[in-house]
Formats: structure tokens, C-alpha cells, sequence
């Protein structure tokens, strides 16, 4: 009876333990995903191959991670847009469970269609190219890059809350801070001249917006 109390007793222990740890880091090696506590010790969370980690919350306890699903069969040739498939997942590392976010195109076409797809907003039909992943520091929203328009590319969020895509802005990715999302834009500068409204030209400028698209200020000059 005391060797089945004692060994209760170690098995919370060491549950209590393991429960403290505190998830300081996570890498790629070898294709697979592995994570590393603030006690020094590590563990392969993905063993599949061709995975590499997109980012990790330590307050939520994930890791995001990307896995290419398709290979482009047409990478390396001139004029032709060519990218992998990838899929963006969610290792919860509370549940042991994964979910996969969103896909990105293969070669221009296919992957997840985002609900404002072909629209107003954003010219494509689903996400390609995807760069510059950068989670909030709360670890809500996943703000990344991909191809937009000639001018310029996509700015999207993904929201964890509700398990969406939301189109940005228009722009590049430069930072995300507690202050707000540092973006630089491109747009063309008008004048009014009586009653005529005239191109100044098109321009760049360094901005800052809220985490809903609010410009909060300007952080550079109009460069022409």
C-alpha cells in the first residue's frame, strides 16, 4: 500500500513538473519540430519531414509551424510564378493536438481562399508566396506577407480567436510592437485644381496602424 502512495506521489510530482516547464524555444531539424523548456531539456513535437517553424507563444503554448505538402514542378524556370504548397499548422502543446491554419497556393493556384478573395481589397484567389510572419505578443493574430499587386504586395492576419483570415493592408511588413503594425505603403498622391483632382504621383511612406488597420501616425516622409 506505501509503494502505490509513493509512487502516486511521484507520478503528480512529476506531472507538476512538467507542467511548470516554461517553453523558451522551438527549431527545426532535420525536417522535424522540436521545442526546448527554460529547464534546458527539449522534445520532438513533429516527425514528419520538411517542416520549419514559423514562430511560438509562450503564453499560449503553440508552436506555428509550416509543412510543405506539394512540391512546384516548375521552380527554377524564367517567367513563371512557382512556389511549393505549404500548410501553416498549430502544435497546442496544452492538448498535444494539431491544426492546420491555412494552405498556400502551388504554383499560382489552389491552397485556402480567403472569404475576401477577388475583391475590392485584395486581387487573388488564394495566398501565395507567404513572408514575414510575425505574432503579436499577446499570441492572437499571426500577421504575415504574400503576393498582392504589381506595386506592392498583401499584408493578412490570421485571428486565433476565431479561426479567420483578415485581409490588412496593402504594403510591406515591417514590424509588429505593442505600439502598432509599422507597414510601408505605396499610393499615389492627388490635388485637387479646381475641382480636377490630378496625380502627383505615386509614393512610399513608412506608417503605423493599429492591430485593426487604424492609422495611428506617420512615421517617414512622402518619398516620390
Amino acid at each position: 500500500m506505501k509503494k502505490v502512495i509513493v509512487n502516486i506521489i511521484a507520478t503528480i510530482l512529476f506531472a507538476n513538473l512538467c507542467s511548470a516547464q516554461t517553453l523558451v524555444n522551438a527549431f527545426e531539424k532535420e525536417g522535424k519540430i522540436f521545442i526546448q523548456y527554460d529547464n534546458g531539456s527539449s522534445k520532438e513535437i513533429v516527425s514528419t519531414e520538411d517542416n520549419s517553424v514559423v514562430t511560438f507563444s509562450t503564453s499560449k503554448n503553440f508552436v506555428v509551424y509550416q509543412k510543405v505538402d506539394k512540391k512546384s514542378k516548375t521552380q527554377g524556370m524564367e517567367e513563371e510564378e512557382s512556389y511549393d504548397q505549404l500548410s501553416i499548422r498549430l502544435f497546442n502543446l496544452t492538448s498535444n493536438e494539431e491544426t492546420i491554419l491555412f494552405t498556400t497556393c502551388l504554383d499560382g493556384i489552389g491552397g485556402t481562399k480567403p472569404d475576401y478573395a477577388n475583391s475590392s481589397i485584395y486581387p487573388n484567389n488564394n495566398l501565395c508566396d507567404l513572408k514575414s510572419p510575425i505574432l503579436t505578443k499577446n499570441g492572437e493574430r499571426l500577421f504575415f506577407q504574400t503576393d498582392g499587386w504589381a506595386v506592392c504586395p498583401a499584408i493578412h492576419y490570421y485571428n486565433f480567436k476565431t479561426s479567420k483570415l483578415v485581409f490588412f493592408k496593402a504594403g510591406w511588413l515591417q514590424k509588429v510592437t505593442e505600439e502598432g503594425v509599422e507597414v510601408q505603403i505605396t499610393s499615389i498622391e492627388s490635388k485637387n485644381n479646381q475641382g480636377q483632382i490630378e496625380s502627383q504621383g505615386r509614393y512610399t511612406q513608412y506608417c503605423l496602424f493599429d492591430v485593426n488597420g487604424n492609422l495611428i501616425k506617420e512615421l517617414s516622409a512622402k518619398e516620390f
